[in-house]
């Protein structure tokens, strides 16, 4: 009886092994995935390269331009932007909703490596089948299909690189934040650069008015400058009622980004200095082309497809189903032969139906993939879903390179606006606006002239702080189709910063 029993037990620890050996094939992906996904998830740090400013062009420093980089652990200087970006990568809904995206995504590792729930079966028969060693009354069996462990692995590898794929969005999106936090905070730096600019402006108008009024009043210049003074008043202080509620926009633009009350006050924003940006731009391409989160997606994308063809390969290999019946076996009465008359003796007959032994059974199965049409065209999908993955990349590594190339030569024209204004237009205005201020007072200039030099000068003034917004949004766009932060060095536009802000005031 035992020896019969030891083809069961054979059978038992084949079936066991693959049942251990099959989870085994998911469980150290999934682990990995989730280390990875884990360090992702928790780290806000930005990655950062320091471009060095001089005289001289020279290329991004960065220790690996063919990799992307460490985490850095240097100590950045902090900017007031800063404060706001790091509210806004603790607290947007977005990066909330990308990272439980990507912990979902993760969850799907265990689900596709995991074995298809085993097959469990009972059959009661009213009726039962009559068979030499019983009545078979009731029949129990149990199965697990067992796919080829290379399906499994492919298939764990798919939403390993799926789950990849969703932490590069998240990374895509909390740059994308970084760079709504950045622009909305220089447009608040734009109204109040504007607002400062205006009041004084409205504060020197206001004391031009008293001298005019003066003069005014002995008859030394006509009624229509002191109309023309107090106009050009008015229509300061409407600028700046428009001012404020433009400010009022940005900094609801601000606190949406960082999921705060939509009307919460933030401080104003001082003045800064205007720092260069010179660097080569295929130094700042190839960075892109390492860091790009847009690329970075594709990248996993095309892991993904390369694992499905694989596992396109695999369909000809079949499934192969264990399984156990049991039979359970009622005895019922012998047939009993009549006795022979020629004999007088009845003949020897069997009574093994008496007894009712049960039966046992173990199974193997596995399906046959013959409609090899299927098979082939699962493989020509995979392949042409892996030939289009490619052809995006590329197509989006051009479109990043023209955008990158086109932040920086927005950098480039902002500053040379910004060293003309600065070196030139607005100092020259000024002046010019000092000489007709005198000429005026001394009865050689008329009114007209006077405040056409001050509105030119006043446009040139706002013009600068424009101009140094549009130069950090551009830089900021620079940086996001960068993928990293780039830290400027200050100290070499220091110097031209300071004088340029003497000459302003």
């Amino acid at each position: 009886m035992i020896s019969r029993l030891h083809p069961s037990y054979r059978a038992c620890g084949m079936v066991a092994l693959l049942v251990i050996a099959a989870p085994l094939v998911g469980c150290s992906t999934y682990l990995q995935t989730q280390e990875h996904a884990e360090r992702i998830i928790t780290n806000r740090q930005r990655q950062t390269a320091r471009l060095q400013t001089s005289q001289v062009r020279q290329s991004p420093a960065i220790e690996s331009p063919s990799k992307r980089l460490p985490d850095v652990e240097s100590v950045v200087s902090e900017r007031p932007v800063d404060a706001y970006v790091r509210e806004a990568l603790e607290r947007n809904p977005g990066i909330q909703a990308a990272i439980a995206h990507a912990r979902a995504q993760l969850e799907r590792i265990p689900q596709v490596t995991s074995l298809a729930d085993p097959i469990l079966r009972a059959v009661t028969r009213p009726e039962p089948i009559q068979t030499a060693a019983g009545d078979v009354y009731f029949t129990f069996s149990i199965s697990q299909t067992f796919p080829l462990l290379a399906k499994l692995e492919r298939s764990g590898d798919i939403a390993a690189a799926q789950t990849r794929l969703a932490l590069e969005q998240l990374n895509s999106k909390r740059i994308q934040v970084i760079a709504d936090v950045e622009r909305a905070y220089w447009q608040i730096y734009r109204v109040d650069r504007n607002l400062e600019i205006t009041r004084e402006n409205r504060r020197v108008l206001e004391d031009l008015s008293h001298v005019v009024e003066t003069q005014y009043e002995v008859g030394d210049v006509p009624q229509q400058d002191l109309l023309r003074v107090q106009t050009e008043i008015a229509k300061l202080r409407d600028d700046e009622r428009r001012l404020m509620f433009q400010r009022r926009t940005a900094a609801a633009a601000l606190n949406r980004l960082a999921d705060q009350a939509i009307d919460r006050q933030i401080p104003t924003i001082n003045p800064v200095n205007v720092i260069a940006v010179d660097s080569d731009v295929d130094d700042l391409i190839q960075l892109a082309a390492n860091h790009n989160p847009e690329l970075a997606i594709l990248n996993e994308s095309i892991s993904a497809k390369e694992a499905q063809v694989e596992l396109a390969r695999l369909g000809y290999w079949p499934d192969l189903t264990l399984g156990f019946e049991w039979n359970y076996l009622e005895g019922r009465d012998s047939f009993v032969p009549p006795i022979n008359p020629s004999t007088g003796q009845r003949p020897a007959y069997s009574r093994k139906s008496e007894v009712g032994d049960d039966n046992w059974a173990v199974m193997l199965q596995f399906n046959l993939p013959i409609w090899t049409g299927r098979v082939e065209a699962a493989k020509r999908e995979a392949h042409q879903r892996l030939i289009a993955a490619k052809k995006e990349q590329h197509d989006t590594e051009n479109m990043i390179a023209f955008r990158v190339f086109d932040a920086w030569s927005r950098v480039q024209a902002q500053q040379h606006t910004l060293r003309v204004l600065d070196d030139e237009l607005i100092p020259q205005s000024r002046q010019t606006y000092e000489v007709t201020l005198t000429a005026y007072q001394s009865g050689k200039s008329d009114f007209v002239a006077l405040i056409d030099h001050w509105r030119r000068w006043l446009d040139f003034e706002l013009m600068r702080h424009r101009e140094t917004v549009d130069l950090e949004l551009a830089f900021t766009d620079l940086q996001r189709e960068v993928g990293m932060q780039l830290l400027r060095n200050e100290s070499a536009n220091n110097e031209r910063a300071d004088s340029a802000k003497g000459a302003s005031q």
